[in-house]
């Protein structure tokens, strides 16, 4: 399932379909009409303005809205002129921390644009060799956490370059085909440089031969009451039942507990606010460039999330995550090892891990333990061996 095809349909149908209260409190539809002094005010917006400045005004629009109406701050009018502004926030927001198929380079690739590959040669991470790591993130994004989880088991010094989520500088020198994170960018000091894109398969190439795939009785992953619409996934139910076990739980991962936590994280205003107020605080942004990015975060993935669970169709999102984390844990229980992997975690377990950490000090995260008693021995278990971060900067950033 592809979160970010669907958040981009959310977000269209959002622009197309608002709902503005008359005067009488009865709703009318907009559908992108706008009076002649909205187009002209877009039009030189857009050609005056650079992006983030554009968006920082209608995160600024955004955020009026929503302390004015903090329940649903996007039915509020607002002023006609700077409604093209709002659509253009939420057309261009949504955050690209998902996957895509991502095959390996065989070009030189250049200075600027380090060829992109899909193994790791074996020496590169050797102690003493000086070789540098950067990954490229969004600090909430469950994609890039998996790529740290694996990264600190391993011990591998990194750099957390941290993407603006709007204009995504950081990473248009070398990578302007490839819009999403995370991307690990290795240089060595014989000055062979590479990058690896798309989480799977940067976890596969840490893992490598090392990786124990799941224990023989791992059963197959199944739907739970709450998650019946995400499992089987319904574009290609065939990875429901298709390939090896640890394939079928790879699979489980982005489709189910990928689409809960996003759920949860973004359920409420207040909960969304959370997730992005890290970038408030975040030094590499300058005071416009963090809140145009948070603001219209917020109210974008408050709309996505509230989307989503229609389209699944889940009453309760605390259940459905509870039920989905309760059913992996049921599954490294019958499997008999620490791990889903056995006695040492493999990729499914870096991939439960990460999606779960990226929730980390928000509400979803402390109402998840306080009420998932099942997963504390396999979480506790993978805090241990993944041990502290080896982000080289972690304090650039502050979660919750």
């Amino acid at each position: 399932m592809n979160a970010v095809s669907r958040a981009g349909r959310t977000s269209v149908c959002i622009r197309g379909r608002l709902h503005w209260p008359l005067a009488e409190g009865s709703p009318r539809s907009v559908r992108h009409t706008q009076s002649h002094r909205s187009a002209s005010f877009a039009s030189r917006a857009s050609g005056n303005l650079d992006t983030t400045t554009l968006l920082g005004t209608g995160a600024f629009a955004v955020a009026a809205m929503s302390a004015l109406a903090p329940a649903n701050p996007l039915r509020l009018p607002i002023l006609p002129a700077l409604q093209p502004v709002v659509q253009h926030a939420l057309r261009v927001l949504p955050l690209q921390c998902e996957e895509a198929t991502v095959k390996a380079s065989s070009a030189a690739g250049s200075s600027m644009q380090p060829p992109v590959v899909d193994k790791i040669p074996e020496d590169t991470f050797r102690p003493g060799n000086g070789s540098t790591t950067r990954l490229y993130q969004f600090e909430s994004c469950p994609f890039c956490r998996k790529v740290r989880g694996c990264l600190d088991y391993h011990r591998i010094p990194y750099e957390i370059v941290e993407v603006h989520p709007l204009n995504k500088a950081e990473v248009k020198d070398f990578s302007p085909d490839y819009k999403k994170v995370p991307i690990i960018r290795i240089e060595t000091t014989d000055g062979q440089q590479m990058q690896l894109r798309d989480s799977k398969t940067i976890v596969n190439a840490l893992l490598g031969s090392n990786n124990p795939g799941v224990a023989p009785a791992v059963p197959p992953p199944t739907a739970t009451p709450s998650t019946g619409k995400m499992w089987p996934p319904t574009k290609e139910p065939e990875k429901a039942t298709s390939g090896t076990v640890e394939e079928q739980w790879v699979h489980w991962t982005d489709a189910v507990l990928v689409q809960c936590i996003v759920l949860n994280v973004y359920r409420t205003f207040g909960e969304s606010a959370e997730t992005f107020r890290y970038l408030l605080t975040h030094p590499n942004f300058s005071w416009i460039q963090a809140r145009s990015a948070a603001w219209s975060g917020t109210a974008v993935m408050w709309a996505v999330a509230n989307r989503r669970k229609k389209t699944y169709e889940v009453p309760d999102v605390r259940v459905a995550l509870y039920e989905a984390v309760g059913s992996f844990a049921a599954a490294v229980r019958t499997g008999g090892g620490r791990f889903l992997g056995g006695d040492k975690p493999g990729a499914v377990d870096f991939n439960v891990y990460g999606i779960l950490r990226s929730a980390e000090a928000c509400q979803t995260e402390r109402d998840l333990l306080a009420s998932c008693a099942d997963i504390h021995p396999w979480y506790d278990a993978m805090n241990e061996v993944v041990g502290p971060s080896k982000a080289v900067n972690l304090d650039a950033v502050k979660r919750g």
